[in-house]
């Protein structure tokens, strides 16, 4: 569980969910502080499948049955949750770790028809908050965002955050605020705000500890921001989520 970061996309994970991402897209998956502190034993576990359109196209084209799933595959940009109600496309991902040849490549091809007719992936990221990335700067952007994933916490500069990309000031500006649709300083809030709201759900905590956690050294500053991303006070945002989490108990 934790902070998902992708195009201008920033929200909550949680164990079990299902990504789908778009070829040299870069993303960030930061687990909550929790899976950091020393002392702790938790740890996170992933598994990914790969397919490779370009060997796909290569080697699938003219054969009748695999015709449009080449488009499809380009056609998957940036970030989507995989919705999976019946536990259908968990097994088969998990199945992958037992299975070999042409039992392997059957589970892979279920997987995508599966999600051939799009209903049941959820866009994340707006259409054009992601380009279309040369390794480097897919590379540079990751980078940056893991950076400020790990760094929320406390004061960034922007010349420290450009530095970080290996740019000036004026150059970093323009390459975030292209592919992110905000610029550094909102998109910096944003990530404060989503771990907030993960640090609201411990009641021991108070507000102003929550501010201070999460990077706010202004207490009336955290509470005007984080109303107007989450059109709610911290306060009766704590209130919804544990009302929520006593319900579903």
């Amino acid at each position: 569980e934790g902070s998902l970061v992708v195009g201008d996309y920033i929200g909550p994970f949680k164990a079990g969910e299902i990504y789908l991402l778009g070829s040299q897209t870069p993303h960030v998956f930061r687990n909550t502080e929790s899976y950091y502190t020393q002392g702790k034993k938790k740890k996170a576990h992933s598994q990914s499948i790969f397919y490779d359109a370009g060997l796909m196209e290569k080697h699938l084209s003219g054969i009748h049955e695999f015709e449009g799933l080449c488009p499809l595959l380009h056609s998957w940009d940036g970030c989507y949750k995989v919705s999976d109600p019946k536990n259908s496309i968990r097994r088969k991902i998990l199945s992958l770790r037992t299975t070999t040849g042409l039992m392997r490549i059957a589970h892979s091809l279920e997987i995508l028809n599966l999600l051939w007719d799009g209903s049941l992936l959820q866009r994340l990221n707006s259409m054009d908050s992601v380009k279309h990335y040369s390794e480097r700067e897919g590379k540079r952007m990751e980078n940056v965002m893991r950076f400020i994933m790990e760094q929320c916490h406390r004061p960034i500069t922007l010349p420290e955050i450009a530095e970080v990309s290996h740019m000036n000031k004026e150059a970093f500006c323009r390459f975030f605020k292209e592919r992110t649709r905000k610029t550094f300083t909102e998109f910096l809030c944003e990530v404060r705000i989503t771990r907030a709201c993960h640090l609201l759900s411990q009641p021991e905590l108070s507000i102003s500890q929550v501010a201070a956690e999460s990077g706010f050294n202004n207490l009336s500053y955290f509470n005007r921001v984080f109303r107007e991303i989450k059109k709610l006070t911290p306060k009766a945002y704590r209130k919804t989520f544990m009302t929520e989490t006593r319900e579903s108990k």
